[in-house]
């Protein structure tokens, strides 16, 4: 098999996989438990949101675990809603959001909350348009750090600047969340001059288990639990935690050594590219401005993404056409409006297919993909 849709989820690593079977049966009990297997498996839990904390240069304590990053977004997105509705009712986003933002927004809009979609084409956040929106009733900015769909890095330290200068005075500040599932671990992240007050990622997608994300609360910011119950993390996110899960998404932070990691990436990147103009000279590349080289978003030559895709897995290669994260019915269609927003048109993002790489694919996968895409086009071209 050869793997090249890691932007949809990442390959546990060994040592991962490893601790997550251990703790399954060694750390089983609850970790609010007050007897000592239980405190055992606390503790263990501490460690991992420190290892987490360490990522961000954060402190433990502002580490909220939840189930996923969807669900970090929900948080963040209705807990700022709730909790600071009594100054506004005005939340600014990117029109390229991954959909467990753009959905909250949407259902938000539905309450009777106002939205403004900022326009994020060619990868750039349009900041005349953000200033403008800007005024005394915006309670929440959330703009993504990478783009899951084309790997465009956004400038959330002009945004952060932009709130700063334009709230200097002001009564209060708008909470600043960014969803960074696609670049933590992989993109550094410096909290001391990104200010954000929120921030999502995700267990998956660093060579984690599913079912364990979390969000960074930084001190002093106000949001309102969503889930009611035990109280468990701060009271802001109610239910016994998934200790198996939540271990190995400590053990995937601590094996991040993002410049090396890096390094891999950029190598199988720019070896990519080298070799599509080389063998596939009529693929276009989408990116431009910064972006993140674990992502490489190409047009295909008069080939459909889906009869491309169905191609590759018939040879047992792997790469995406949408986001994962949305339903079978819907990736498609969130897919597309990312694309056009990022300024392609209907036939170009129709043709468009996402390869995303991770530190354990090699290069003969790269060879062997792009001979089996040079293939592809050639018997599947429409003209």
């Amino acid at each position: 098999m050869i793997y090249l849709d890691s932007a949809a989820t990442t390959r546990p690593s060994d040592a991962v996989a490893g601790i997550f079977d251990a703790s399954s049966t060694k750390y089983y009990a609850n970790p609010d438990s007050s007897h000592a297997a239980g405190m055992q498996a606390g503790k263990q839990i501490e460690n991992a949101r420190a290892a987490v904390a360490g990522v961000l240069k954060a402190q433990p304590e502002e580490i909220i675990f939840t189930s996923s990053g969807t669900e970090a977004n929900n948080l963040a997105i209705f807990g700022t809603c709730d909790a600071l509705k009594k100054y506004g009712n005005k939340i600014i986003i990117s029109d390229s959001e991954h959909p467990s933002v753009y959905m909250p927004a949407k259902e938000l809009e539905k309450r009777g909350f106002e939205i403004i979609y900022l326009s994020s084409k060619g990868g750039i956040i349009n900041l005349d348009e953000f200033r403008q929106a800007l005024d005394e009733r915006v309670i929440l900015v959330s703009v993504m750090l990478v783009n899951n769909e084309t790997g465009a890095i956004y400038n959330l330290n002009k945004i952060n600047e932009t709130v700063q200068t334009s709230y200097k005075n002001a009564a209060h500040t708008p909470h600043i969340h960014t969803d960074a599932v696609q670049a933590f671990g992989k993109i550094n992240i410096n909290l001391n001059k990104l200010k954000v007050n929120m921030l999502t990622a995700s267990a998956h997608k660093i060579h984690g288990i599913k079912g364990a994300g979390c969000l960074y609360l930084r001190k002093n910011t106000r949001i309102n639990a969503q889930i009611f119950g035990g109280g468990q993390e701060r009271g802001l996110r109610s239910s016994t935690l998934n200790t198996p899960s939540i271990l190995a998404f400590g053990k995937a932070a601590e094996q991040i050594n993002i410049q090396a990691d890096y390094e891999i990436i950029e190598n199988l990147y720019d070896y990519a590219v080298l070799k599509i103009k080389e063998k596939c000279p009529d693929v276009k590349f989408n990116q431009n401005g910064e972006f993140s080289k674990y992502i490489l978003s190409l047009r295909l030559p008069n080939v459909r993404s889906e009869i491309m895709l169905n191609y590759l897995s018939s040879r047992d290669i792997y790469i995406s056409s949408g986001a994962a994260c949305s339903s079978k019915n819907t990736s498609t269609q969130e897919s597309v409006r990312v694309l056009l927003n990022y300024g392609l048109d209907k036939f170009s993002a129709d043709f468009t297919v996402r390869v995303s790489f991770s530190k354990y694919n090699k290069i003969e996968e790269i060879d062997e993909f792009i001979s089996v895409l040079a293939e592809g086009i050639s018997k599947f071209s429409v003209y």
